[in-house]
């Protein structure tokens, strides 16, 4: 996958070289934008740079995805999802402690969010796919994160976003993921 991770990287330059949005908004003023007044869990903060980087990876590979194929890239997904899903924390057990984390169930829905909306907005996926079903599964490991609105909102990002649009759009995902109401939340 060089290749293709180099051809994604050199979107994220261009992206940043023609002053896109989202390549160029600043996530801290996103923050206080969105989360001025709540307390919120240092993980969870870490969470909303993930999910500003999915944004950004979107925009990206809306370049990389026109110039290349996206087999590999639906492989790696499909694979990086299946490895997090199988990671997820187990119920308590006695006897046993586990020694490292595990693979943080709410960030986890967002990343198969990310994902599956990835494989949509190119048309990388049949509606049979694999990805369908670990999304589903990490969805159902986090009731409190509206999956399902998150995969909506990466999928349909404006291809040409103004500056005000994206920072909108960027806080409602960053106060939907914090508040983590579940598919009610927007």
């Amino acid at each position: 996958m060089a290749r293709e991770l180099a051809l994604h990287e050199f979107a994220h330059m261009a992206r940043y070289e023609e002053d896109h949005p989202s390549h160029v908004q600043s996530i801290e003023e996103v923050l206080y934008l969105a989360l001025t007044g709540r307390d919120v869990e240092r993980r969870k903060l870490a969470h909303c740079f993930q999910i500003a980087n999915h944004m950004k990876d979107i925009y990206a590979d809306d370049i990389t995805l026109s110039v290349g194929p996206g087999g590999k890239l639906l492989s790696y997904l499909e694979s990086s999802l299946a490895t997090a899903v199988a990671d997820r924390p187990a119920p308590p057990r006695p006897g046993y402690q586990r020694i490292s984390p595990g693979a943080d169930p709410n960030i986890t829905a967002v990343n198969a969010a990310f994902a599956v909306a990835l494989a949509e907005r190119h048309d990388l996926i049949d509606d049979d796919h694999r990805l369908y079903d670990l999304a589903h599964a990490a969805a159902m490991d986090a009731p409190t994160v509206d999956a399902d609105g998150f995969r909506t909102r990466f999928r349909d990002l404006a291809r040409d976003p103004a500056p005000s649009g994206y920072r909108r759009h960027l806080v409602q995902a960053t106060r939907s993921y914090v508040d983590g109401d579940g598919p009610a939340a927007d």
